[in-house]
């Protein structure tokens, strides 16, 4: 199985180092079995290391049902191969008796750039097979950014004096609108992994204890957010020799 896009660094990471990914989903009226017939021929025009791609699920939130295709490989993806890498995903040969375009599909993001955040991420780790992949999002309103770091980088330090074990890659997108995103990602290899929160609310009070006002700025400063958890669809990403 190739890497799937997650925390995948061992050492830190800088400001320069991106993720892309977007999201789709069904038309009305298409079969999901023939939707994901036409992505799987589609996915010839990725049959190199520079276009390859992987496709989750999501399972829950607000995008539930949606598929998001991400960069197969190199994570983060280094400032100097950023182009290379989107014209292959996206300006590739067309495939012969490819049908999944337009009239199947519908865009919901376009394709997204997030600047990795190795100062807010925590425990960073690599796994080649996380079969779940859940990202915490929250949406920081414009000038609200500074307040939310302090926050996310106080949590961050009891993380670190609890000797959590948790793990996750932070990555920030900022939009040109009324927020920016923050995303927290996190692999895991079973659903009941993935729903266990004891760590995080664990943390969370212990923030409360040493500031006992924080979510009050902090409602000031946050616009919105959700979370999703994503499974990984082998089959429907690239498959590399």
């Amino acid at each position: 199985m190739k890497k799937i896009l997650v925390m995948m660094i061992f050492s830190s990471i800088i400001f320069g180092q991106y993720h892309m990914q977007s999201s789709l989903s069904i038309r009305d009226g298409v079969k999901a079995t023939d939707f994901e017939s036409a992505m799987i021929h589609h996915n010839k025009a990725h049959q190199n290391e520079l276009g390859a791609v992987n496709t989750f699920l999501v399972l829950n939130g607000p995008n539930v049902g949606q598929y998001v295709r991400m960069h197969q490989g190199l994570f983060p993806i280094p400032a100097d191969q950023l182009d290379a890498i989107y014209n292959a995903h996206n300006n590739h040969d067309p495939v012969p008796y490819d049908k999944w375009n337009d009239s199947m599909l519908k865009q919901e993001t376009g394709t997204q750039f997030y600047t990795v955040r190795g100062d807010l991420s925590y425990n960073m780790q690599y796994k080649p097979d996380y079969k779940y992949l859940t990202m915490s999002v929250f949406q920081i309103a414009q000038g609200g950014n500074a307040y939310a770091e302090n926050v996310f980088a106080m949590m961050n330090e009891i993380r670190a004096e609890m000797g959590s074990t948790e793990h996750f890659v932070c990555m920030q997108m900022n939009t040109g609108g009324k927020f920016n995103e923050y995303v927290f990602a996190t692999g895991h290899d079973t659903m009941s992994e993935t729903l266990d929160q004891s760590a995080f609310y664990a943390a969370l009070a212990k923030l409360a204890e040493k500031n006992p006002d924080w979510d009050k700025e902090w409602g000031q400063n946050v616009w919105g957010g959700y979370s999703q958890t994503m499974e990984f669809r082998p089959e429907l990403s690239t498959q590399l020799d």
